[in-house]
């Protein structure tokens, strides 16, 4: 018999000290929010209430007008060169990305979706420029089922695709891990249960929201985010933005919780 001797300086197995614990429980971490750079400005989002409308309207002069905001810009400031998000977490080879503009343009496909910018000197004054923002929607038909979206003759979100189908997922049960065939084990099994499981959407609740600091650095810029990916957001603002990759530093201080919806 072989006896292996204990080696008191190997650390499998071994309880390991988190790192942050003094940090968090006095005060003293880092988050996004808490970084200030000079002259740092301040961005506010204006959302659309709608799922699916159009923009039959939009007019920003009032809110450019407003104290302290330094500009005001809508998808169509950006129609040509804006871009579109890219797919960070491709599911499959015949997956179709519509394309999803950073500031939406003439049409907002689902409810949040961001139609304009405020940038300001201070973020309450950014935040009080979007109510003077001025912007009709003509309602559009909006797909709240999944199986009725994929159904013959459904509403479609993207018009310019063939229909609201993103990708198609199928797991291949064959061999489940047991060796034989999965069809076999139900042929011979005494009882066989069948059930139709709906799998509901997961929405993570951190406490810190999204946040995001930005400083130009020549012709890059260096970015502060509450994010679990830095170096794949790395990627996709490259690929946005146009910008090669190696004059983009992204930083992700201490994150307020995440539970993979910051993997987006």
């Amino acid at each position: 018999m072989t006896v292996t001797e204990e080696r008191p300086t190997a650390e499998v197995g071994k309880a390991r000290l988190r790192k942050e614990d003094a940090r968090l429980i006095t005060g003293q971490t880092n988050w996004t929010d808490n970084i200030v750079v000079p002259g740092m400005l301040h961005l506010a989002i204006l959302r659309s209430p709608f799922a699916h409308a159009r923009i039959t309207s939009l007019n920003v002069e009032a809110a450019k007008s407003r104290p302290g905001v330094i500009a005001v810009f809508t998808g169509k400031d950006f129609a040509e060169e804006q871009g579109t998000i890219p797919c960070a977490w491709p599911v499959t080879p015949d997956m179709v990305n519509p394309g999803h503009p950073s500031l939406a343009v003439d049409e907002v496909k689902h409810a949040g979706e961001a139609v304009a910018v405020v940038i300001a000197r201070d973020k309450y004054a950014a935040q009080d420029a979007l109510e003077h923002i001025d912007i009709d929607y003509d309602s559009l038909p909006v797909v709240l089922d999944m199986e009725a979206a994929v159904g013959d003759g459904a509403d479609k979100v993207h018009s310019h695709i063939g229909g609201n189908q993103s990708f198609s997922f199928v797991f291949d049960a064959g061999d489940a891990g047991t060796g034989e065939p999965t069809q076999d084990a139900f042929d011979n099994a005494e009882v066989v249960v069948s059930r139709r499981f709906i799998q509901q959407r997961l929405i993570p609740a951190f406490m810190e929201p999204r946040s995001t600091v930005v400083q130009p650095v020549g012709d890059g810029f260096t970015m502060w985010t509450s994010t679990q990916v830095p170096h794949i957001l790395r990627l996709m603002l490259a690929l946005t933005l146009g910008v090669p990759e190696h004059k983009l530093r992204v930083i992700a201080p201490d994150v307020g919780g995440g539970f993979g919806g910051k993997l987006q």
